[in-house]
């Protein structure tokens, strides 16, 4: 137990990322351990999806050290499941949920073939029931909710066994229900898999549990800690502007940078 808490996820050392001869993002220094999650927060444009897809191996023009496992990124691309935020999914082709589920295998493994083989299929059914999500797996993925669809893609990123998973936005654009149905799910993974993850985000709220760190980043990082540490209202109104607000209710830590809204304990207001 004692070398998966000290292995390395993440190691990055005075990263600049740059499209162009422009620094995208800069000043990123961070450890991940095997098996933490590290939410990563910001306004839009600050450089989240780039960090992102800068670990995944998607984009080279950096300075400095980022390493994953210990290898480069571009090399690391087997240990990495990348869930963006826009997932690109013709749905005017009839997949079944299953038939999604299965196209993270296959595409991991550089199978191109018609048929799905029984062995993929039996992983695209235990990813599926581990998210909850068995019973649908014959149903067309076009006709599922936002919510359910998220799921499907999250099965999709297990089922290459990944040893860390990036997650571009995963709540966004779902209702309170479904944005609680997929921190769950997160949350079950953190805990029955132990998959290092790293996970932008505008709501942080229903996330705070499972992060271990928070980075907070606009074109630079601002802040890198524990969420008690980094999610201090002085940092927050650096990101966001002086109306953002930290509020603690019930021991609980919830974090307003006014591009959602929190549903409190018993109804109360912030």
């Amino acid at each position: 137990m004692s070398s998966q808490r000290t292995e390395k996820a993440v190691i990055a050392r005075d990263l600049a990322i740059y499209y162009g001869s422009k620094p995208a993002l800069e000043g990123v220094t961070f450890d991940l351990n095997a098996g933490e999650t590290l939410l990563l927060l910001g306004p839009n444009g600050a450089g989240k999806t780039t960090l992102l897809k800068t670990i995944a191996g998607f984009h080279d023009k950096y300075e400095g050290v980022i390493l994953v496992f210990g290898r480069k990124p571009e090399e690391s691309r087997d240990f990495i499941s990348y869930v963006p935020q826009s997932f690109s999914l013709n749905e005017k082709v009839p997949l079944s949920v299953i038939e999604v589920v299965a196209m993270g295998a296959l595409y991991k493994s550089g199978i191109v073939h018609r048929k799905i083989p029984e062995e993929i299929i039996k992983k695209s059914e235990k990813a599926l029931s581990f998210v909850g999500l068995e019973d649908i797996k014959d149903k067309p993925f076009k006709n599922l909710s936002g919510g359910q669809k998220q799921r499907v893609l999250l099965a999709r990123a297990l089922i290459s066994d990944p040893k860390l998973l990036l997650l571009d936005e995963p709540l966004s654009a779902l209702d309170p229900s479904a944005r609680a149905e997929v921190a769950s799910v997160l949350n079950k993974i953190k805990k029955k898999k132990g998959i290092s993850m790293i996970i932008t985000t505008h709501d942080i709220n229903p996330l705070l549990e499972i992060g271990d760190w928070v980075m907070l980043i606009n074109r630079r990082m601002i802040a890198f800690g524990p969420p008690d540490d980094a999610l201090r209202e002085e940092i927050i109104k650096t990101v966001y502007g002086p109306m953002a607000k930290v509020i603690k209710v019930e021991d609980k830590l919830y974090c307003l940078t006014g591009d959602f809204h929190i549903h409190l304990p018993g109804g109360k207001k912030p």
